[in-house]
C-alpha cells in the first residue's frame, strides 16, 4: 500500500535521476522552480517501507502559446515518475489526483505538462487532452503539450 502526500523537493531526486534523467548525477536533477513558494512536490509513500514509489512536481507556469511564446497562468506538472516496480499499482495515478486537488485548492486554473510519448495514454485516462503537435526535447525525446481543465 501507499499514500500520496506532500514531500520535500529533495525526496523527488532519486526517482528523477533514475527514471527521468539517468545521464545526470543526483546533484544535477534539481529544477529552478523546486524551492519557490508557489511550487510543491507530491510523492506516493509506501506505508510499509517509507520508500517513495511515484513523484511529481507542480509549479505555477504559463501555458505556452505557440504563436506568441506567452500564455495564460496555469499549473504545470514537471518531473513525474514512478519506480519501475510500482508501475501499474495506481501510485502514479494517486500522485496525479492528489496533486491536481492540491493545486486546485490553491488556484482554480488549468493544469498542463509536456508529456513524453510513453505517457500520453496515462494522462488521457486522467482527463488530459493533447493540444500540440509532437515536438522533440533534446536529450529526452518526443513530447506533446497536454492540458486538463479544472473540475470546478
Amino acid at each position: 500500500m501507499f499514500r500520496p502526500e506532500l514531500i520535500d523537493a529533495k525526496e523527488t531526486y532519486p526517482l528523477r535521476q533514475s527514471v527521468l534523467r539517468p545521464t545526470l548525477t543526483i546533484d544535477q536533477v534539481g529544477m529552478e522552480h523546486d524551492d519557490l513558494e508557489t511550487s510543491f512536490h507530491v510523492g506516493a509513500r509506501c506505508t510499509d517501507t517509507g520508500n517513495i514509489l511515484a513523484i511529481m512536481t507542480v509549479m505555477r507556469d504559463p501555458l505556452p502559446d505557440r504563436t506568441t511564446g506567452t500564455g495564460m497562468m496555469a499549473w504545470r506538472i514537471r518531473g513525474m515518475a514512478s519506480h519501475p516496480e510500482a508501475r501499474g499499482t495506481g501510485a502514479g495515478g494517486a500522485v496525479l489526483a492528489f496533486g491536481m486537488a492540491h493545486a486546485w485548492g490553491r488556484h482554480n486554473d488549468l493544469i498542463w505538462c509536456n508529456a513524453r510519448r510513453v505517457a500520453y495514454g496515462f494522462y488521457e485516462r486522467y482527463g488530459f487532452e493533447i493540444v500540440s503537435d509532437e515536438f522533440e526535447i533534446e536529450g529526452i525525446g518526443p513530447h506533446k503539450v497536454m492540458v486538463r481543465q479544472t473540475d470546478r
